[in-house]
């Protein structure tokens, strides 16, 4: 008993260091504090037209992967700034709910759509094979490692192919929540989420180099490309007790030079045509550069560079975006198998476009109108 009193005595004198929570945040920037955050629903826009222009027959002009960089990037933000609002607000982080609400925001759409496109496929509208090992996959989320495994294999339903980046966010959903939990314990900070950002870079380098991975592989892979919703992750507890603005600077003649040059190092990345750097070195680029664009988005939506980002009609293709992915590409090959508007390219992706943003219309207002209420209960 009294050795014990005497160790006690001894840690509290600060012989032996505990482990301390994290204090909450304290003021997050005003933007980003409650309610929606400027200019999120209009990147999501501008990221799904990047998407469908370039499956839409443009890719030579419009690098459609760029736009599901934005996606990745957009989701790791936003859900570690809702985890840290719960954090501050109740000083827990309830996995169990957020499990709840991320399955009723992603599966009816999901399930609506491959319940949809197996219908067309059986009734001969839409081109496809049935594979009860690609529906699964498509089901339970790991289509991407599917499709890294078979590469010359269909998504069932040809159009589907995009659901790869599904995968990748849903294995992140599995993973990140217990990262930020021990963040608030203060056993995982900053500089362990730079390590890990380093650690993937590094990873791609030995696929790429030493296992001779493609790069489509490395493109879909959630352990190869995990890292580009992490850059999002970051920049949010960067934003938790004000850094990024410290980094960052706050003048407009300034902000416009740092963030033309985070532009200009997109569109080199962009550009950039040398096959190691585009699967290696390209996406921690892009992820860098992204989170000086996102930091003046949502704290400086007023900038008149971000000002469309938050027009009423800019902002529903933004809630429109996500049913907007998961059924454009299925429309468009509809459209080219049958030779409808064949001819007029413009007529074509217009015709695209309405389809696909009547059938997303649809979805949000009839298919996800009771989960959405449903997920409410569970904020």
């Amino acid at each position: 008993m009294a050795s014990n009193a005497a160790g006690a005595r001894k840690r509290q004198a600060g012989g032996e260091r505990q482990p301390q929570a994290l204090p909450r945040p304290g003021v997050l920037p005003q933007t980003l504090a409650r309610g929606a955050i400027p200019s999120l629903d209009g990147i999501r826009a501008v990221s799904v037209a990047i998407v469908f222009f370039a499956h839409a027959g443009l890719s030579d002009a419009i690098a459609g992967g760029f736009g599901v960089t934005i996606f990745f990037f957009l989701s790791g933000f936003l859900i570690t700034t809702l985890f840290i609002r719960e954090w501050r607000d109740t000083g827990r982080i309830h996995i169990g709910k957020f499990y709840v609400r991320r399955f009723l925001r992603l599966s009816p759409p999901l399930f609506f759509t491959l319940g949809l496109g197996y219908l067309l496929v059986w009734l001969g509208f839409a081109d496809g094979e049935f594979d009860t090992l690609a529906v699964l996959s498509q089901f339970f989320y790991f289509h991407n490692y599917y499709l890294a495994a078979y590469p010359d294999a269909g998504s069932v339903v040809v159009g589907l192919q995009p659901l790869w980046s599904l995968s990748v966010e849903e294995h992140f959903y599995l993973l990140f929540p217990l990262i930020f939990l021990l963040f608030t314990r203060g056993k995982v900070g900053v500089v362990h989420i730079l390590a890990l950002l380093v650690a993937i870079v590094a990873w791609r380098y030995v696929r790429w180099q030493v296992l001779l991975d493609t790069e489509w592989t490395i493109y879909i892979s959630t352990d190869t490309r995990f890292d580009s919703i992490l850059f999002g992750c970051l920049l949010a507890l960067l934003e938790r007790d004000g850094a990024a603005g410290r980094i960052l600077p706050a003048d407009n003649r300034r902000m416009t030079v740092v963030l033309c040059g985070a532009l200009l190092v997109l569109a080199l990345s962009i550009l950039a045509r040398d096959l190691t750097f585009r699967s290696t070195l390209r996406y921690t680029v892009q992820g860098a550069a992204l989170m000086v664009v996102f930091h003046y988005a949502v704290t400086r939506p007023d900038y008149w560079l971000f000002r469309p980002l938050n027009l009423g009609w800019v902002k529903t293709i933004g809630l429109y975006s996500y049913s907007i992915y998961l059924a454009h590409y299925v429309i468009i090959r509809i459209l080219q198998k049958h030779g409808w508007f064949e001819g007029d390219a413009a007529l074509f992706i217009a015709a695209a476009a309405i389809i696909s943003i009547g059938y997303a219309a649809f979805l949000w207002h009839v298919i996800e109108a009771i989960p959405r209420r449903l997920r409410h209960r569970f904020a």
